[in-house]
């Protein structure tokens, strides 16, 4: 079985933090639609200073790893994975320590 060039362990890690932020951006764009608030007031309000709903954004956007940890697995590339999915796991501690 031949290596793809992108399977490589950091680029998992890199990826797994980038899909988490576009995770939260997604989030933050749909609230802000339904609440015809502003980016600004959705990170400043309701995520910083926000101690009810942080660790749900936070859990909400980790689920679009969840769909990059899938598909890579699809493509078998086991070590990016292994990346996306050690992002995931510390991403677990931080939403419970939120909660």
């Amino acid at each position: 079985m031949k290596k793809h060039k992108f399977d490589k362990l950091y680029l998992g890690l890199i990826a797994g933090v980038l899909g988490a932020l576009v995770g939260f951006f997604i989030f933050a764009t749909g609230w802000i639609l339904a609440n015809d608030r502003s980016m600004n007031y959705f990170i400043n309000e309701v995520f910083l200073n926000s101690e009810l709903f942080k660790s749900r954004i936070i859990s909400v956007s980790i689920l679009f790893d969840v769909l990059l940890f899938f598909l890579v697995i699809r493509k078998e590339w086991y070590n990016f994975a292994k990346g996306i999915l050690a992002v995931v796991i510390v991403s677990v501690p931080l939403a419970l320590y939120f909660y």
